[in-house]
């Protein structure tokens, strides 16, 4: 039985959506090849900083995910061309990505009096801890018409949920850390340089936040275990800079390039120590064996606390209780918007200290979020036998 599945990304928060998107649509392409894929995106710039072989000028184009598959990628924006389109070759399964609606000429199709095809559209939500995904996990919605069938599907960290993206590339060098060196060694070769003197690396991707803390802790940390810091592009690279120049840190730091997903998930497969923030970068550190501080999205109310908590909650169960209540406190302050407090400095460092307990924790955590398999196979699973 052959079908197709279309993907729709709205590039929101920089790259976190088409990051998700763009890995899941790779993933996807890996399992079988009975099905086709089109993908939907709204900001074709986005995604060729992720996929330099992307035109974004082309309304339409096919796209080679790798020596077997191609997707099929069409400009969000351009009405004409994918309305003629998707009229000629109407979609049967559509997932609607991050709950980012549909474009006028698709919601003008599948919702015109004409239009005679079933159409089954599922909904990837957001990546939550929060309890809430396990219940909503492929739970039914109704639509404005019986031919157009919606249906939540839940990332998770639960085998009630659909489980975390796992694509070939990321799998190959999570498994193969010299592979994973090699291939980052290309495009930053301070990493390469670094491992060869015995540092430890850590690398920083954050919103912006007020750094200092951080840094003075990173400073006192190099002095009795030489670190090298990699900061990423994007929105906090700036705080982290101006906390560096302000401190007068010791430690090396080197900027990162915008660097393709390939490079930055085996850079985290290498990395000693990570700040991740969003999405997508908590669900490859979650994968990954070592240390992490995540910084969730902020939101109204400070609600990203909520969400802190509950992932902390998750994966409570194992640490070391001590390493524990540490990693809970910092991981909260840090998440805290208005907080600077020198508190901060002593968490962190306790963190540094117990080292090689807080790493026999996010193994033992990584492991078990593993164990849960596949989202794109558990998502393939579930179209083939429960909705077509």
């Amino acid at each position: 039985m052959h079908f197709d599945i279309t993907l729709l990304c709205k590039v929101v928060d920089n790259y976190g959506d088409i990051g998700f998107v763009y890995r899941l649509t790779r993933a996807l392409s890996q399992l079988h090849k009975d099905f086709s894929l089109r993908l939907i995106v709204d900001d074709l710039a986005a995604f060729a900083s992720l996929a330099p072989e992307i035109h974004v000028h082309d309304a339409c184009q096919i796209y080679r995910l790798d020596d077997d598959r191609v997707v099929t990628v069409y400009d969000w924006n351009d009405r004409c061309v994918c309305s003629n389109a998707f009229r000629q070759d109407p979609p049967q399964v559509i997932l609607e990505c991050f709950q980012c609606g549909r474009p006028d000429w698709l919601e003008t199709l599948l919702f015109d009096e004409g239009f005679d095809s079933t159409v089954h559209i599922i909904n990837i939500d957001y990546l939550t801890a929060e309890p809430y995904a396990d219940e909503f996990h492929k739970l039914a919605s109704l639509t404005r018409s019986a031919k157009v069938k919606k249906t939540n599907f839940m990332p998770g960290f639960t085998d009630k949920t659909g489980g975390l993206t796992l694509d070939e590339p990321f799998v190959h060098h999570l498994h193969d850390t010299q592979a994973a060196l090699a291939k980052v060694a290309q495009v930053v070769p301070e990493v390469l340089q670094a491992k060869q003197k015995g540092e430890r690396i850590v690398v920083v991707f954050s919103y912006e936040r007020d750094f200092v803390p951080v840094v003075q802790t990173l400073s006192q940390v190099h002095e009795k275990q030489p670190l090298h810091v990699f900061v990423a592009a994007g929105r906090g690279r700036k705080s982290f800079e101006s906390a560096y120049s302000t401190c007068k840190a010791s430690f090396p730091l080197t900027t990162l390039p915008f660097m393709q997903q390939e490079d930055w998930d085996a850079l985290l497969c290498i990395s000693d120590f990570s700040f991740v923030r969003g999405e997508d970068s908590l669900s490859r550190a979650c994968l990954v064996p070592v240390p992490y501080i995540w910084h969730a999205y902020p939101q109204d109310d400070e609600y990203q606390q909520v969400k802190v908590q509950a992932l902390l909650h998750r994966m409570q169960p194992f640490f070391d209780a001590v390493v524990y209540e540490i990693l809970e406190e910092y991981w909260l302050l840090y998440n805290h918007m208005r907080d600077t407090s020198k508190r901060q400095q002593v968490l962190l460092q306790s963190l540094f200290d117990n080292y090689d307990s807080l790493r026999q924790g996010f193994a033992a955590f990584s492991s078990f979020v593993l164990s849960h398999g596949n989202l794109a196979e558990h998502l393939y699973e579930y179209i083939i036998e429960d909705i077509l």
